[in-house]
């Protein structure tokens, strides 16, 4: 075998470390992009398929064969690694040496798409050439020229094999593997000049602004040490200390300097995202040369679905017909983009006639900086891979972690319904055996009630509900996950068919999905919920949900992946709660930072004349209403009031109309869409006078910046605690009798500390800027204890009220100082 003696240029001097599975998913990929059902059985069942046929192997094979060569391609030295399925040692002159590569399937060999199949024999021939490789430094080698290879392709339907096997030269298997690592290269060179342009510019960076505002600088470089030594970093920064520059900047500020590879920033809301495109935008302006990439949901970016093309007669996207022939091109265009976001991509894949979301996860290796939402790192079903492999020192910036352990906690719960599943069998009449599938999960739900009624011999009128732990697997409904099993196997067989489901149930398999997925996850913090509703026209609804009661050790697995994790807010607090939220190291270091604003700013009144507990709010709404129209004529203005529900919110907007009735409030409505909601957000400019109802938690409490005069004051009805459920009653139960940290208060955990978490988020809305001026008004006589005064913000200077005369008095003072 020749070798290459190209004279290597300065970044090729040190080894190319590549994987064989990247090599191949790179440059081995041609043909369609094949459909894929979303979940995990067919990876549990392709497990399970690979250790069997592996146990049976030949005496003298090995399993999983690890494979290292080093090679010399186009003047770069690469270091190929991977392991095979099955090694079979040569045991005659006339037979090679075996390797063996276990695919699993739903049909005939013969009938997978043929892209599949290449996919699947590159992946082999390389394994192949790099075992001929590494034998050749091996003292013993015969000088062999020739190799078997074989798929093992393993039917889960027939549970059969169809072996498929061929020889191969090595001058064969050469040119296969030069071809692919070719082109590999070619691309890593481009990615290696825009990576040295990206750390020269990185530290020469200077801040993008004058000067650090109050506590900045030690956020940043809080948040530097973290990303330059690893581990975990937790920052409350309150409202306008500028978190996302203060700790984008020390990250960028490490790329440059190589102590992270690629840095993953996460938020919830798309105003989150917002500022970091223009964070980024303004550092771009200072010099810097970096690639973001921004990921939009797929229901909100997929072409079929915002009506931009239509699938063909075989109900298939033509967009992802020979999408890896034409994917090149257009992840060559994309290749140091400044700002990838999804109009920019889904430009470009308009323009060659790709899915945009499938693209932007292929060009996910190929940027500086990704942001996207918390699911794609967290969540079990749709988490990106890409983004978690252990190749790379990856730092995850968490914004607004405050809310990451509730999401989390719905990320790792899952539910089936009687109904919902009822409606996805009768869309299904036109595949009969899915039909079936589904209504024996419909059964097998039937049947677990029954089994509940008779294990506890209790009723409780039109509703039941039954709790069990999920830690035994005699507790656990082991023929409800049967019987979806063996729905989403049959999913999976119609995909491989290339046919797909009805469309009518893609939201039901999603569901589907979750269940299978979080049943195999389950641990103690799960409890299982089977709950019954009888409906007047004598059907029954049926719910069996899988409760995560606490995601902290699930948060802390996907850590794992990341060299350094910065978490951080304006609202984390207490620690100790915070901590045990989002399974966080104990040790790690915990910074608090003061306001960088004048206490002056807010005027905080506190005003425990008025009771908003559930079985006094009767009593409490004309005092609602009568301190709302004090406030909004203390000073012409835009003002918000939060409240805990909208039931309150009504009562309350009503007898408001009957008072003052030359006074109109804007409410929100529940379930609003983004137009709803952009509308309400409209009434708040400058020079407006808008009195606004909403939703203590929801979308205009948190993540809006309502700078200078579009909000000039915040009423807070309530302390925000949630209401009460069962599900709420069993987190609250959970940590009272928590094992590991005796003396937790429950009550605390469950309802106080994170009603306060709403409380402080949505009084960060009044003061964003160093111009800003307004008052908070807090509403319920409990804000006067002990327990919620511990937790108010050091820069909060409370005047207490016992009147609304007095409120009136404290506000006309507070509005007659000079700014």
């Amino acid at each position: 075998m020749s070798e290459d003696t190209t004279t290597t240029t300065d970044h090729d001097t040190a080894p190319l470390q590549l994987p064989v599975r990247e090599l191949v998913a790179f440059a081995c990929r041609r043909g369609d992009l094949i459909g894929e059902p979303t979940g995990g059985p067919t990876a549990r069942e392709g497990i399970r398929a690979h250790r069997k046929l592996q146990k049976q192997r030949p005496a003298g094979s090995e399993a999983e064969y690890r494979l290292q060569a080093r090679w010399h391609c186009d003047g770069q030295e690469v270091l190929l690694s991977g392991r095979v399925d099955i090694l079979h040692p040569q045991t005659d002159l006339h037979r090679p040496v075996q390797l063996d590569e276990i695919k699993t399937t739903y049909r005939p060999p013969a009938q997978l798409p043929e892209s599949a199949r290449q996919l699947h024999w590159a992946q082999l021939k390389i394994y192949g050439f790099c075992y001929l490789l590494q034998q050749r430094d091996e003292p013993d080698n015969i000088g062999d020229d020739r190799i078997a290879l074989q798929m093992l392709w393993h039917n889960l339907k027939e549970k059969k094999n169809h072996p498929e096997r061929h020889e191969f030269t090595r001058s064969e298997l050469e040119a296969f593997a030069r071809a692919a690592v070719s082109e590999y290269l070619q691309w890593h060179r481009h990615w290696h000049r825009h990576r040295q342009r990206l750390r020269v510019s990185a530290r020469s960076l200077d801040f993008p602004f004058a000067d650090y505002r109050p506590g900045q600088r030690q956020l940043a470089v809080a948040a530097y040490r973290c990303l330059r030594d690893g581990g975990e970093l937790v920052a409350e920064a309150p409202t306008g200390i500028g978190k996302t520059v203060s700790t984008l900047f020390p990250a960028i500020k490490a790329l440059g300097e190589e102590q992270v590879d690629q840095l993953i920033y996460l938020t919830a809301k798309n105003s989150g995202r917002q500022v970091v495109r223009e964070t980024t935008e303004r550092l771009q302006d200072k010099g810097l040369t970096l690639s973001l990439l921004e990921i939009q949901a797929r229901d909100k970016t997929c072409a079929c679905r915002l009506g931009l093309c239509s699938r063909d007669a075989d109900g298939i996207c033509p967009r992802t017909r020979g999408f890896f022939d034409r994917l090149p091109e257009a992840r060559r265009q994309l290749l140091g983009e400044p700002l990838l976001t999804p109009p920019v991509v889904a430009r470009v894949a308009d323009r060659w006639q790709l899915c945009p979301f499938e693209l932007s996860l292929q060009m996910l290796p190929w940027v500086d900086l990704v942001v996207c939402d918390f699911n794609y790192i967290f969540d079990p079903l749709v988490r990106l891979t890409a983004l978690q492999d252990g190749g790379q020192r990856r730092a995850l910036l968490v914004d607004e972690a405050h809310n990451l352990g509730d999401r989390a906690r719905s990320m790792y719960s899952a539910s089936l319904t009687r109904s919902d599943s009822r409606r996805a069998a009768a869309a299904s009449k036109a595949q009969p055996t899915l039909r079936r599938r589904i209504q024996s999960l419909v059964r097998a739900l039937d049947k677990w009630v029954v089994q509940r009624r008779r294990e506890t011999d209790a009723t409780h009128g039109d509703t039941e509900l039954w709790v069990t732990p999920a830690s035994g697997t005699e507790q656990r409904p082991e023929a409800v996950t049967r019987a979806a099993d063996k729905v989403a196997t049959q999913v999976n067989q119609l995909w491989e068919s290339s046919q797909s489901p009805p469309d009518a149930i893609a939201d039901w398999l999603k569901v589907l999905y979750r269940y299978l997925c979080i049943e195999q996850l389950m641990a103690e913090e799960h409890r299982c919920l089977t709950r019954t509703e009888n409906h007047p026209s004598r059907w029954q609804e049926q719910q069996l949900k899988l409760l995560c009661l606490n995601a902290a050790d699930y948060l802390q697995q996907c850590y794992r992946s990341f060299h350094a994790v910065i978490a951080f807010s304006a609202t984390l607090r207490p620690a100790g709660y915070i901590y045990r939220q989002l399974g966080l190291q104990p040790q790690s270091p915990y910074l608090m930072l003061p306001s960088p604003f004048p206490p002056e700013q807010l005027g905080v009144f506190l005003c425990p004349y008025v009771d908003t507990r559930y079985r006094a709010r009767h009593r409490a709404t004309d005092a609602l209403v009568d301190m709302v129209a004090r406030v909004y004529r203390s000073r012409p203005g835009n003002y918000l009031v939060f409240f805990p529900s909208y039931r309150f919110l009504r009562q309350v907007a009503e007898r408001f109309a009957e008072r003052f009735p030359e006074i109109a409030p804007i409410q929100q409505q529940p379930g609003a869409g983004e137009q709803e909601r952009a509308a309400f957000l409209q009434h708040f400019r400058e020079g407006q006078r808008t009195l606004g109802f909403a939703i203590m938690g929801g979308v205009f409490g948190e993540g809006v910046d309502y700078v200078g005069e579009r909000l000039v004051g915040t009423i807070v009805v309530g302390v925000g605690l949630p209401q009460i459920s069962e599900e709420q009653e069993l987190l609250r139960r959970a940590y009272d009798t928590d094992s590991e940290n005796p003396g937790s208060d429950g009550f605390d955990f469950a309802y106080r500390y994170p009603g306060m978490t709403r409380v402080l988020q949505t009084a960060g809305r009044v003061i964003r800027t160093e111009s800003d001026r307004g008052v908070l008004i807090l509403a319920d006589y409990r804000f006067d204890g002990p327990f919620y005064r511990a937790l108010y913000p050091d820069h909060w200077q409370t005047q207490t009220c016992n009147s609304g005369e007095a409120l009136s008095a404290g506000l006309s003072h507070f509005w007659a100082q000079d700014p």
